[in-house]
């Protein structure tokens, strides 16, 4: 699968926008409210202490210098300001470090619906307590060991500062990383495969997370963010596609195909659910491939050759003007389509259990408007829309 930086750019975004939900907002709020009362007391802690230290020197300068209160306190508020914004990030992580592994966790169950195999957790924590700790040895020596050249080469202008800025985005995306993948056991060599195998992307995610670590304000949810980001991108390109339902997105499945559509940007992707391409994403298999399958569900599959005709004309702009009859008499007899249900029904609009009518009303506008077939869209997924929203509306 061809990516790209914007790719891993995306995922820290679809962070931001996770962690404001409901269900994740405590694993944010609780260690973000306690770093800001740590800093809040040592603000107040510095402050009292600069004045004391202001007082003892009135009473020992001349009163011709009190001018002196004019520069010495712009000076040290601005000091503050920097310790502050350097430090926040720091401490932020450190603080929400054993908050961050369930912040992975659920993030992975709101967007797979399934929760991670939690059996006999202390028991195995103890068995892994001493490869765990060698492992984060290991994590630490290969960070250090790859700044020793890049700091060297920082002082080389202009390519300098850009090679340690790959190589601090490297660093995060690794870093953030880690929380999820380390959920399910992965240690540093596998991560560090993973991670390489999709180099570009695992970049542009961690260049976005030290880009927008430079800006006031935003620096102070970045680190959720981060995480929450990381988790989407090793649910989505890491781990498997199969049971990956993200915000904004609708699958619609067959018997033989499952097409997963960007509410967003209109785009269709997907996966082959059975036969010799079983397991494969529909941008893997060649176009003459697909035409070989759509000609074999002409004859026993009509629902999934609909399916597949929209794929084929939506991404590879290959329209199937004149299709053959579907099940055609020598075929097997025609099998009745079960009911959709209210699972199948959420699952194409793109929402969750919990969604309210107004959700259902929103996602079936944005949905109809990319696909009604009077804008260039398909009747076959239209239908499916306008079904799953009676059927959660009735």
């Amino acid at each position: 699968m061809v990516t790209n930086p914007i790719s891993g750019a995306g995922y820290l975004l679809q962070g931001m926008r996770l962690i404001a939900r409901p269900g994740l907002r405590q694993f944010v709020l609780i260690p973000l409210l306690v770093n800001v009362l740590v800093f809040s007391g040592a603000i107040y802690v510095g402050i009292t202490q600069f004045e004391d230290l202001m007082r003892l020197m009135e009473s020992n300068l001349p009163s011709w210098l009190g001018w002196l209160d004019w520069i010495l306190w712009p000076i040290f508020i601005l000091v503050l300001f920097v310790l502050v914004f350097y430090t926040f990030g720091l401490v932020a992580n450190l603080i929400a470090s054993p908050f961050n592994s369930l912040l992975a966790e659920k993030v992975e169950l709101l967007l797979t619906g399934r929760p991670m195999n939690q059996e006999q957790d202390y028991a195995r924590m103890l068995a892994e307590l001493i490869p765990t700790l060698v492992d984060e040895l290991r994590k630490i020596l290969y960070a250090l060991l790859w700044a020793l050249p890049f700091l060297i080469l920082l002082f080389i202008p202009l390519i300098g500062p850009f090679l340690w800025f790959l190589y601090t985005s490297w660093i995060l995306a690794f870093e953030y990383s880690d929380y999820p993948m380390g959920n399910h056991g992965l240690r540093f060599r596998e991560m560090r495969e993973r991670l390489h195998s999709r180099r570009t992307l695992s970049l542009g995610f961690g260049a976005a997370t030290a880009g927008l670590g430079m800006v006031p304000l935003v620096n102070f949810i970045l680190m959720p963010s981060a995480v929450a980001g990381a988790t989407a991108m090793w649910v989505k390109e890491f781990r498997g596609a199969e049971r990956y339902q993200g915000a904004y997105q609708s699958r619609v499945a067959t018997r033989s195909i499952l097409l997963v559509i960007d509410h967003l940007s209109g785009r269709i992707t997907g996966e082959i659910l059975i036969g010799a391409f079983r397991g494969q994403s529909l941008e893997t298999v060649t176009t003459e491939d697909l035409l070989d399958l759509l000609h074999t569900c002409y004859l026993s599959d009509a629902e999934s050759a609909e399916a597949l005709e929209v794929y084929l004309s939506r991404e590879r702009g290959h329209r199937i003007d004149e299709p053959p009859p579907r099940h055609r008499p020598e075929a097997a007899p025609r099998r009745e389509t079960a009911p959709m249900d209210g699972r199948e029904a959420r699952a194409i609009l793109g929402i969750e259990a919990e969604a309210g009518v107004a959700e259902i009303q929103a996602a079936h506008r944005r949905l109809i408007q990319r696909l009604h077939p009077d804008r260039g869209g398909s009747d076959y997924l239209a239908a499916k829309v306008n079904e799953a929203k009676r059927v959660l509306t009735s």
